[in-house]
């Protein structure tokens, strides 16, 4: 028997064409929806937080005033809970020092946002600058950030210009940039 060949004549040949497309366009949108169902997952699984529109990312409210502070978590559905107040040099009294969970951490609503206000500088110690000479004694308050207010001489008491006294007494806390006054000794005759 003779063996013979098929031809493709210009017909078959198109319809062979339009199966190969089909084909590959069909490939071609499995790998597209594998592709997409990957990136899905994975974003799901890296960062589920912003698969879930309920939830909501914490403001940042560090140095905001505490009702402010309150009313910002509030809007957001979030329940503001204080949690006492510590020492800041930098922070004003009665603004939020800390926050916990920290700003931007998506949580769900109804989360719970620890605060810590800021109970201002802490106090200073006034110094003992009892028996030094004024102009010492008053350069030591400086360092310390108190400020000298009256100054009342004694006279008779010592060596003119020492720190007999402090009102209120060395030891006792006072803020920052408050006065405390001297008592001095004098010449005899000066003053008391």
């Amino acid at each position: 028997r003779m063996r013979t060949r098929r031809h493709f004549g210009p017909s078959s040949l198109e319809a062979l064409r339009a199966t190969a497309w089909r084909g590959f366009l069909r490939d071609l949108a499995a790998i597209a929806l594998v592709a997409i169902l990957g990136f899905a997952l994975t974003s799901s699984w890296i960062s589920p937080g912003t698969m879930l529109t309920s939830d909501h990312a914490v403001p940042r409210v560090l140095g905001l005033p505490e009702a402010e502070a309150r009313r910002t978590l509030a809007g957001l559905g979030l329940r503001p809970r204080l949690d006492g107040d510590r020492e800041s040099p930098d922070v004003p009294r009665g603004a939020v020092l800390w926050q916990d969970p920290p700003p931007e951490m998506v949580v769900p609503p109804g989360t719970s946002v620890q605060l810590v206000l800021s109970a201002g500088p802490a106090p200073v110690t006034v110094p003992d600058v009892v028996g030094l000479a004024q102009p010492y004694a008053e350069k030591i308050f400086e360092a310390a950030g108190i400020e000298v207010g009256s100054v009342d001489t004694v006279s008779g008491r010592g060596e003119a210009g020492v720190v007999l006294a402090t009102r209120p007494p060395s030891g006792h806390g006072r803020s920052r940039g408050t006065t405390v006054d001297l008592v001095v000794s004098g010449a005899p005759g000066d003053g008391l």
